[in-house]
């Protein structure tokens, strides 16, 4: 029997781990089937394929949280002794792990999260390095959930994921191809003829964690399922980048606590899974694997703080606690190797259960997974403290960069809009994003809804704000949607990206046309506001001054594309929000009207043209006495933290930004350093479990310590970084900094150090960039 040819009604079962291709190669080779793409001959066209598996109906709820075996798809094919290049290119509507000849290639079977309704990323690989040329060779693909199957959790008590994205049967859609020397292409795609087996994965979701079953040995193969697949267009990934691992962590310490469970401390948290070593384990041995961001005060596990949705009372959750979890069904064994592949989790801490010996530090790794985005800058000063929550600030973001930028890689995973607008500036001083942010944007023009409103996530995943957070039902708050103009003015401004302005400015001009109908007087009365502030503006302050700032920011835009009379237009509207805001809540002697609120000063100073100098001049006066009435404390939320920081460097006062900075009292960074955060804190005070400790809305300090400290800015007007400024401040505390970025034209050095109580700066920057300096500042007190 030809197995590359096997239909629904053969069955032919091996163990693939048992196979040797290079002995049996040659004789398979003769009888492997391909199809030739010669002369310009139109190829076959690939289908989406699947395996036996279906999901369940959508009202069965309890069916998505029983054991069904996760299919694997098989292609044997020949690889001619000539071949110069063997690839494969592969879209994927779930999770993959790609293995040529039982070797796995892929760092992470992470594929691009889209709204799979609209668009779907296709992966290429080069298989060359891989396959033996002359002889029989094997791709397989383990296929998981990821977020087209997910489960019908009510996260919140609410939020059903599968009302909302495009889900269906987990599939893939692609084709093998050979190179031949002489010219000749072997197109080799997904249909029937591959075939489809359950493995020993038995469940697997994104955010519950995986069970595999190592009892499940042997393949029993039948043909691969043609599906219908998800709807949207099947586009190639381009620079994109992949999600890997980035890094791998020995444990800090393993202990087994007094009720038997074995504790592992990886010293630090991140994002990603676990790789450990099992020894002698016995038929049927369950061990059950959970993880944590912290410890309770009696030094067991706290789940808490990742669980899914908020789902923590088992009395409303019929299937448990929505905690992060892996669990293995063993087979008798000397060694086994256990690495959950179709979940990441959000945790330092990992708690084992079902092992009968406490295992070796040397048999577990922390597998830590990221995009693999380039780093781009690099920051260090005199002030160690400052050097450690800058590597927590990177820390978090690499944690937050799976394939969206997300809030947090625990509970959530979600890639919200403000989160994203307060921390761009700081992604792009640290990482080259102008691929990953490109595809943002398009996640964000995709989820927009059909008549032009934003979203409050993207992919939308049913998040939307709506009454009495956004302009309309459909919509989400404005400070979320602001994240799409704010990114289009940063890909510019550092990258010189034009292209997806062009590509997102439509759908900018509709959105800010929709505002004006809702609120035509300029004044945005509703919005999620400076989200956990310890001390909150009132939301319509926050949402006229991101009204203004989309407005404002669109207009720039729109010069930039062409459009002098939009550009025009919507100048006028950000004047005219302006003046509003001036009239609703400035006050005569107090700034705007919000007493004790550093934030809702901060607000009315950051986003220019909202307040006139005279204002200007009071209402930063009002901020001062404000913190200093608090003792320096950072009492703003997701916003206001990332503004106060930039208009007091901006105003001179440095060393009273640095005091905010390096406040070891609650609320602020330092007390988080001090209480053993290796990852920033979802608010100011989370150390009970109740929020995420993994959250990088509270990191736009990164764009002080470079803006400011270093003193490296790309001003408003820059494209690809073609114009700099060096304007490096002193700060008490800080003796010295150094750093650089990296732009289009090459790499930008700057270091300063006080000798004798003065500045000595020093800096370099490539052709192509005009440079801006001034006098270092004093930093005033």
């Amino acid at each position: 029997m030809n197995p590359a040819m096997a239909g629904s009604g053969n069955r032919w079962s091996f163990g693939l781990s048992d196979m040797n291709i290079t002995r049996r190669g040659v004789l398979v080779f003769a009888a492997c089937a391909v199809l030739a793409d010669v002369a310009g001959a139109v190829p076959a066209l690939a289908e989406w394929i699947a395996g036996g598996y279906r999901p369940p109906a959508e009202e069965n709820f309890d069916a998505f949280f029983a054991d069904a075996p996760s299919p694997v798809l098989c292609r044997r094919f020949a690889v001619p002794p000539d071949a110069r290049r063997v690839g494969l290119k592969l879209a994927v509507a779930g999770m993959c792990d790609i293995y040529v000849n039982d070797v796995r290639i892929t760092s992470t079977p992470l594929s691009a999260w889209t709204d799979y309704g609209s668009r779907v990323l296709e992966d290429t690989y080069d298989l060359t390095a891989h396959v033996l040329r002359g002889a029989a060779n094997e791709v397989r693909l383990e296929i998981g959930n990821g977020w087209y199957n997910p489960l019908p959790w009510k996260m919140w008590g609410n939020l059903n994921l599968r009302d909302h994205l495009a889900v269906g049967t987990p599939c893939v859609k692609g084709r093998l191809e050979i190179e031949q020397g002489d010219g000749v292409r072997t197109s080799i795609p997904t249909d029937d003829r591959w075939l489809a087996a359950d493995g020993s994965m038995v469940f697997n979701n994104i955010y519950r964690g995986e069970k595999r079953d190592f009892r499940r040995k042997a393949l029993a193969w039948s043909g691969a399922r043609v599906v219908d697949g998800p709807k949207g267009v099947v586009v190639p990934r381009g620079d994109f980048p992949r999600v890997v691992i980035r890094e791998r962590i020995r444990p800090k310490s393993v202990t087994r606590q007094g009720d038997g469970r074995i504790l592992v401390d990886f010293g630090v948290n991140i994002a990603g899974t676990v790789r450990i070593v099992l020894r002698n384990t016995i038929d049927g041995q369950r061990i059950v694997f959970r993880y944590g961001e912290s410890l309770w005060s009696d030094g067991t596990l706290n789940p808490m703080s990742a669980v899914c949705g908020n789902i923590k009372d088992p009395a409303v959750s019929p299937h448990g606690v929505a905690e992060q979890r892996d669990e293995c069904l063993c087979r008798a064994a000397a060694e086994l190797v256990f690495e959950p592949r179709f979940a990441f989790h959000a945790f330092r801490y990992l708690e084992i259960d079902g092992l009968r010996e406490t295992p070796d530090p040397g048999d577990i790794e922390m597998l830590a997974w990221s995009a693999d985005v380039k780093t781009r800058g690099g920051f260090r000063c005199s002030n160690e403290r400052l050097n450690t929550l800058h590597e927590i600030c990177l820390r978090t973001f690499r944690n937050n960069l799976q394939s969206v930028q997300s809030d947090c890689p625990g509970r959530e995973k979600f890639g919200y809009g403000a989160d994203i607008a307060a921390t761009a500036e700081s992604f792009f001083l640290n990482y080259d994003m102008a691929a990953f942010y490109r595809k943002t944007v398009r996640d964000f023009l995709d989820a927009a809804r059909p008549d032009g409103w934003f979203t409050e996530c993207a992919p939308f995943n049913g998040i939307h704000g709506g009454a009495p957070n956004g302009a309309s039902r459909r919509a989400g708050p404005i400070g979320w949607a602001v994240a799409v103009p704010v990114l289009l003015d940063a890909l510019v401004r550092y990258d010189g990206d034009l292209e997806i302005v062009r590509e997102a400015y439509p759908a900018l001009r509709r959105y800010l046309e929709l505002l004006e109908g809702v609120w035509p007087d300029g004044l945005a009365d509703k919005c999620l506001g400076d989200w956990l502030a310890l001390i909150k503006p009132r939301d319509s302050i926050s949402g006229t001054a991101h009204y203004r700032q989309f407005a404002a920011l669109t207009a720039h835009l729109a010069r930039l594309v062409g459009a002098p009379n939009d550009a025009a237009r919507f100048d006028a509207l950000a004047e005219k929000i302006a003046a509003r805001f001036r009239a609703q809540y400035v006050r005569e002697n107090l700034g705007v009207d919000w007493p004790g609120c550093t934030s809702a000063q901060a607000y009315g100073l950051y986003h220019g043209g909202l307040l006139t100098p005279e204002m200007r001049a009071v209402a930063y006066r009002t901020l001062k006495e404000e913190l200093v009435a608090t003792g320096y404390a950072n009492t703003a939320g997701l916003f206001g933290t990332q503004y106060m920081l930039e208009v007091l460097s901006e105003g001179g006062d440095m060393a009273l930004a640095g005091r905010v900075v390096l406040n070891d009292r609650a609320p602020g960074w330092m007390r988080m350093i001090d209480l053993g955060a290796t990852t920033l804190w979802e608010n100011w005070y989370g150390t009970s479990g109740a929020q995420s400790l993994d959250h990088p809305m509270l990191g736009s300090v990164e764009q002080w310590f470079f803006r400011h400290v270093l003193g490296i800015q790309v001003p408003a007007d820059a494209v690809g970084c073609d114009k700099v400024r060096i304007v490096p401040k002193l700060c008490p505390g800080i003796d010295w900094a150094e750093g650089w970025l990296d732009t289009p034209h090459g790499r930008i050095s700057v270091s300063w150090r006080c000798v004798d109580g003065r500045p000595i700066v020093e800096y370099s920057v490539p052709d192509g960039i005009t440079v801006e300096t001034r006098p270092v500042a004093s930093g005033r007190e």
